[in-house]
């Protein structure tokens, strides 16, 4: 099979989809939007499909579009971190890393992670990204990220999900709502006003029994996507939330939010740090998987992400060293 496409192609594409217009990614890239024009046009003669839509005031992707900018994105990344781990043999760690959270990770250990590199990996470009479990494993499939947190193991055989912390679940709510700790059975937290996020990956991820899913699922009156939301609706006494104690650590510390374990039956998941079988890990990313394993580890001690640690937590060597 030959190979259709030209790196120089694909970033001058990526570029004039990234700032939305030709001749912003004209200047951007300092070469003539005529020049810039012809190359996309070259490169949608290639492929045999149109890529972007022209529009008085800028382009579109098409469905082609989005597929090849979600693959472009990788490869240009996987390049330049290529080059940047062969240079970076004969001086310090250097090179992007992007990583990506689950929504519990972010609010537990998105911001010590991030001072955590920016204090001990000065020349690493990091870059974060916060979404579901399940989209993050396709952005490691596609490139566009190095490693990630998700609470949904990968059913892919390219991704590797090691299993880092087990963590039970509790009913989250203000005291006025839902009394002060203690155990609280599943079918009491049913008889409440029900917030949860809506997709049905992360309900697969709260409960593997489909009868305890979906009874779960029938109880949501109000659907909320992000952790920030979802958070200040229940502080609000909007309603109650079965998630994960770490997603709201410091609502339970400053006394807005009380956590219970939810019982009969319990609930619990667990914590997967991913990574790809595709390529070999950069010296940057061996490096920010440590640093993930620390920052991980010591949320744990310090009891701001509760659970049982894996033996990946307890003795993170062979994760350092892949």
């Amino acid at each position: 099979m030959s190979i259709k496409l030209d790196f120089r192609r694909l970033r001058y594409f990526v570029a004039v989809c990234e700032l939305g217009s030709f001749s912003k990614a004209s200047e951007f890239l300092n070469v003539a939007q005529s020049a810039l024009s012809q190359h996309v046009a070259t490169l949608e003669g290639d492929l045999g499909v149109q890529l972007l839509l022209r529009q008085p005031r800028g382009v579109s992707r098409t469905e082609a579009g989005d597929r090849l900018f979600a693959h472009a994105r990788g490869v240009l990344h996987a390049l330049e971190q290529a080059e940047l781990d062969v240079l970076s043999l004969s001086r310090a760690v250097v090179g992007p890393v992007m990583v990506g959270f689950n929504y519990t990770a972010m609010e537990a250990i998105g911001l010590p992670f991030i001072r955590r590199i920016a204090s001990t990996l000065t020349e690493v470009k990091l870059r974060v990204i916060e979404a579901h479990s399940e989209i993050m494993h396709q952005w490691m499939l596609s490139g566009q990220a190095d490693l990630a947190l998700t609470l949904v193991p990968p059913n892919d055989d390219r991704l590797e999900g090691v299993p880092l912390l087990d963590e039970e679940l509790v009913c989250l709510g203000t005291r006025t709502m839902i009394g002060d700790g203690g155990p609280i059975d599943l079918d009491e937290v049913l008889r409440l006003p029900l917030i949860m996020p809506g997709r049905t990956a992360v309900l697969q991820a709260l409960a593997s029994d489909a009868q305890v899913r979906n009874a779960i699922a029938a109880k949501v009156y109000l659907e909320i996507e992000s952790a920030v939301p979802l958070k200040r609706a229940v502080s609000a006494g909007l309603g109650v939330t079965v998630q994960s104690a770490a997603l709201a650590g410091d609502e339970i510390a400053r006394g807005e939010l009380v956590a219970r374990p939810v019982v009969n039956p319990s609930m619990g998941r667990t914590l997967y740090l991913v990574s790809s079988r595709m390529k070999t890990a950069s010296r940057a990313v061996v490096e920010a998987r440590r640093l993930m394993i620390d920052v991980v580890r010591e949320a744990h001690a310090t009891g701001r992400w509760p659970g049982r640690p894996r033996d990946a937590l307890l003795s993170s060597s062979h994760l350092e060293t892949r």
